[in-house]
């Protein structure tokens, strides 16, 4: 009975220490679990504004889309009222002796549109309108590559009374000149795409604003992310630990009763 009170004595001691052991564990695992569950939160959290950016980003997107795709009609149509111009119609065009006022104020809208710098032009006679085209390819070359996307305040006023004009029509310029009626119709489209084009673009600067804070707030969950799969494999190796100490002091609770068991049982005999 001596030895086995001995040997209870020493296993108790035993117990004691793996029970501190255990205890201190479970404290780290407590602290631990806390720490991701903390982020666990602050990644539904940032999850929500992702998808709440993520709406919005999609309306402004849809948004653009629409308007573009009204612009593209007018781009196409002053596409194809370039495409009806060609050297052999504007030589022709060019040498009109005293056109008509229709025609003349076609070339003289040209004039104003594409006034370099925003400068619009005094002179719009039809001999300075004949100085414009002089050569050829190089007018035509003038139109196919005009910034149609930045037009100057000052072209935009003065083409106005043009555009107002009820025989500013391709239709009815078309009978009096082919080239005219090419050169109408761009005109009228190369605007009307501007007007649509002024329209889209700050909703195209808040769509790309609305991009860059998605992609802020993508980013920042990823590293959220990541930060919890970190903690999740620190968590698993505590638990790991843990779950060994608990087994340990489990078994050397189970022997230390063992122990006293057998005591009792000696006593008693």
């Amino acid at each position: 009975v001596d030895d086995l009170k001995a040997k209870l004595a020493a296993q108790e001691v035993e117990l004691k220490k793996k029970n501190e052991d255990a205890d201190k564990l479970i404290q780290e695992v407590g602290i631990e679990t806390e720490k991701v569950t903390k982020e666990k939160a602050v990644v539904d959290e940032e999850e929500r504004k992702v998808a709440a950016i993520t709406v919005v980003v999609g309306g402004k997107q849809r948004d653009c889309e629409e308007d573009v795709a009204k612009a593209e009609p007018a781009l196409q149509a002053a596409q194809d009222a370039l495409n009806t111009l060609n050297k052999k119609n504007l030589t022709e065009l060019k040498s009109f002796g005293s056109p008509v006022a229709a025609v003349t104020n076609v070339t003289a809208a040209v004039m104003v549109l594409t006034a370099p710098g925003g400068k619009v032009p005094k002179d719009r006679s039809w001999k300075a309108a004949k100085v414009m085209m002089a050569k050829v390819d190089t007018f035509l070359d003038s139109l196919i590559n005009f910034n149609k996307e930045n037009i100057p305040e000052a072209c935009l006023k003065a083409i106005r009374p043009y555009l107002q004009d009820p025989e500013f029509q391709p239709d009815l310029v078309a009978s009096k000149s082919y080239a005219a009626a090419g050169l109408c119709s761009w005109v009228l489209n190369i605007v009307k795409f501007y007007e649509v084009y002024c329209e889209v673009e700050p909703k195209r600067q808040a769509l790309s604003k609305a991009n860059a804070e998605l992609g802020a707030a993508q980013e920042k969950l990823t590293a959220i992310k990541s930060r919890i799969i970190h903690l999740n494999e620190n968590l698993a190796k505590l638990t790991a630990k843990f779950e060994k100490a608990t087994a340990d002091k489990v078994k050397c609770q189970q022997e230390a009763e063992s122990t006293a068991r057998t005591i009792s049982l000696a006593n008693r005999l």
